[in-house]
């Protein structure tokens, strides 16, 4: 993909340098000169040794037509060439200022030649000129601030070409040891925040790792297109199967390719140190409750695989992609992956297979009681490239004719994604917003309401709700002589519930600072004053009083905190319930977790 980039580069630097030098170079130049000014602009764009991945990532991520993919690219390209400017801040009305005032503001910006003594009618015009220049200078320029002692140093960057900017941050996940090592990226957050963490193995890593290694992320939608390497897929296939004469394979990690990544699950034995299974009765039965109960399809980047078939020796082109969702039905949930294509044959034409790659089912179910603790992998295996290139020598055939209609239907969701991704108007922006990382719908439920809904049906009430710098959601609830305290993490998509004892001394702390506690210190007692039932509620000031009088007990079956992940909400996004379907997953989720530990039975 990068040297495609770069031919399209290469081509169109020539009319966008002509374009910009034209009348110059005719001027000043000769034909040769002109020539060789061109040559050299191109050299420094996309000449030998040239980092061109920042276009391609530009190029690959920009949405609309090829003039707006291709300008990113250009942009992206000149953001690793341009210089820092120095930007000064000019008043509103630079004419107030003393002419030696003014002279010292302008003069290190200075736009083109000022001479020793200038008028201070000249100081105004460079005042003007400046404003101009420096209001027409695009963000991804990188720009420098005197400081108190007229030295230049660098503006912070808020533009999403500068890599400290980007609103993400590393984390190595090792759910996955048959894969190797994942780093995905969670969206940033403040250094003091709290923070839920995620279950080593657990499966909220699961779904970080498998969006990763297969293309679901921020960086990459469904309308791109990703080069799979055939050399590193092929040398996934053992040698004593490789009957063909071939020189030595080049093996790829599955984090440098979906292709691996994706032909790793597709055949490895076990996955995250659990069997996998394929194919049987039981795999039928939980990936059709699964398929049932999947909302709100995510969709990776296109995956090309310019191959050859070692059969008859002809040219194969495959594309495949895979969509990933989370289930929850029947007292169960977890992940499904769903893996996808066709083929070009060079001599068989169009297949509805994707040729060298499986096509598959990959469905993963958590623990029962709704922790992250992973219980089963299941596998259905619908398109196999046959035991001359599988690299378990054949897989099993699939009798699952029940999932063809669900799974059309999640084939032509596909494709509508991968129109309204790459749109640059109103479809591409309500498709980021309600599948990917366009922001949270101010009017959509958060997932505490959710729970919170729920919880009251069996008698909880909210005391106090609660959110940290940074995102972090918590709150109080009561059910007679209990406190439960709930905890949302949108980074994580972590939920926690625990005893709310102990946070009932923070909110009498919280009273007596107000006021609200009265009495002395061997007797205090809430104030029931009119205005203070005004200003804190009769719930919070009734748990009070229960509290000081040893009225409120431990949650016995919260005497440990559970935890468990909110699944099917898009990993880089703000851990929001923005998707059409995602309160209903939510909800289900919410259900089994809540259920486990006792909070929805009668009093």
């Amino acid at each position: 993909m990068i040297t495609v980039l770069g031919d399209v580069l290469s081509n169109a630097v020539k009319f966008l340098s002509a374009s910009m030098l034209a009348v110059m170079v005719r001027v000043m130049l000769s034909v040769y000169s002109q020539n060789d000014v061109l040559l050299s602009m191109m050299k420094s764009l996309v000449g030998d040794g040239v980092d061109l991945e920042p276009a391609k990532q530009a190029f690959e991520s920009a949405k609309g037509d090829f003039a707006a993919k291709f300008t990113a690219a250009v942009q992206a390209r000149f953001a690793q060439m341009v210089v820092p400017e120095l930007f000064i801040d000019v008043p509103e009305h630079p004419e107030e200022l003393r002419k030696a005032d003014l002279e010292a503001l302008v003069r290190p910006a200075a736009d083109g030649f000022l001479r020793s003594y200038p008028t201070k009618d000249e100081l105004l015009e460079q005042a003007d000129r400046i404003r101009w220049r420096q209001e027409r200078r695009p963000s991804w320029i990188p720009r420098l601030r005197l400081d108190q002692y007229g030295e230049p140093v660098p503006e912070p960057r808020t533009d999403s070409l500068d890599a400290e900017a980007l609103p993400e941050r590393p984390l190595v996940v090792s759910a996955l040891a048959e894969l190797g090592d994942v780093t995905v990226l969670l969206p940033a957050s403040y250094p003091e925040r709290p923070e839920l963490a995620m279950m080593p193995g657990g499966i909220g890593e699961w779904e970080m790792a498998l969006c990763t290694l297969l293309g679901v992320t921020s960086e990459r939608g469904p309308a791109t297109t990703v080069q799979i390497d055939a050399e590193a897929n092929e040398a996934l296939i053992p040698d004593g199967m490789r009957w063909w004469a071939v020189e030595p394979a080049k093996s790829l990690p599955a984090v440098q390719d979906p292709g691996v990544a994706s032909e790793l699950l597709a055949t490895s034995t076990s996955l995250g140190g659990l069997l996998v299974t394929d194919n049987t009765p039981q795999d039928y039965e939980t990936l059709a409750v699964a398929l049932e109960s999947a909302w709100d399809w995510r969709f990776g980047a296109r995956w090309l695989l310019d191959g050859w078939d070692p059969s008859i020796d002809v040219r194969t082109l495959a594309t495949a992609r895979a969509a990933i969702a989370g289930w929850a039905g029947e007292g169960q949930s977890g992940l499904i992956v769903y893996v996808y294509g066709g083929t070009l044959h060079g001599t068989e034409g169009l297949i509805g297979v994707p040729g060298p790659l499986h096509s598959y089912l990959l469905c993963v179910s958590r623990s029962a009681d709704g922790t992250d603790a992973v219980e089963t992998v299941r596998r259905v295996i619908l398109a196999c490239p046959g035991e001359n290139w599988c690299h378990r020598d054949g897989c099993p055939d699939a009798d699952f004719p029940e999932a063809a209609e669900l799974l059309a239907s999640i084939v032509t969701t596909g494709d509508v994604a991968g129109v309204a991704d790459q749109d640059g108007g109103w479809a591409g922006e309500t498709y980021q917003q309600l599948y990917g990382t366009g922001g949270a719908d101010h009017y959509s439920d958060s997932v505490l309401d959710c729970l919170e809904a729920e919880l009251s049906v069996a008698g909880w009430v909210e005391l106090e709700r609660s959110t940290w710098e940074g995102g972090l959601e918590e709150s109080l609830l009561r059910r007679g002589e209990y406190c439960l305290n709930a905890s949302y993490d949108p980074i994580t998509r972590q939920l926690r519930l625990a005893d709310g004892k102990s946070q009932l001394d923070g909110m009498l702390d919280m009273l007596a600072d107000d006021g609200a506690l009265t009495g002395d210190d061997e007797y205090v007692t809430v104030d029931t004053s009119e205005h203070v039932v005004e200003r804190w509620g009769t719930d919070v000031l009734s748990a009070a009083e229960d509290h000081l009088r040893g009225r409120i007990q431990d949650l016995p079956q919260l005497s440990a905190p559970v935890q468990g992940a909110l699944l099917g909400l898009h990993p880089h996004a703000g851990g929001t319930l923005n998707a059409p379907e995602s309160t209903v997953l939510a909800k289900e989720q919410l259900i089994v977790l809540t259920r486990a530990v006792g909070l929805l039975s009668d009093k």
